[in-house]
């Protein structure tokens, strides 16, 4: 479990993250790269000041490795990796790559919240809250996108309006 959560830590996250952000740029697809940044970049930022606004210790029946936070709620495994999940989902074109996007990401989100509870690091509200606060800001970064995509001339929910 320690290979999944190490797997979920910020730095390898980042390196899908500005892959995927490099695929989009050389793609010309500059608008869904601003949404992934927005939807990423956001929730990478805030958790930690959510950390330590919320400022709850990590359980203590396991000794923790010293590099790991004093804190733990929000889970940032979580969070983090509920962020890249989302917004990798929200810039498919496909309705089929989307959904087994989708399947695929929540596998991926339940195995590392299942390695940071067997590894002691959080509770399993820490990882709930991480989901679920990443989840809402993907989610309003994905209304905001579709809200723009629809005024875009030639849209098809563009025809018929006057």
């Amino acid at each position: 479990m320690r290979a999944v959560s190490d797997l979920s830590e910020l730095g390898p996250l980042a390196i899908i993250a500005v892959g995927v952000l490099v695929v989009l740029l050389v793609l010309r697809r500059w608008a869904d790269a601003a949404f992934f940044v927005a939807g990423v970049g956001v929730v990478w930022m805030v958790n930690p000041l959510l950390k330590e606004l919320a400022g709850r210790p990590r359980p203590d029946h396991l000794p923790l490795a010293e590099s790991v936070s004093e804190y733990s709620f929000p889970s940032g495994h979580a969070a983090n990796t509920a962020a890249l999940v989302g917004s990798l989902v929200m810039i498919l074109r496909s309705r089929r790559a989307r959904a087994v996007g989708a399947v695929v990401g929540a596998a991926a989100l339940l195995l590392v919240g299942y390695s940071q509870l067997e590894l002691g690091r959080h509770y399993p509200s820490d990882l709930l809250a991480g989901w679920l606060w990443a989840g809402v800001w993907i989610g309003l970064v994905a209304w905001i996108r579709s809200r723009w995509r629809a005024r875009l001339p030639g849209s098809r929910r563009e025809v018929g309006r006057t």
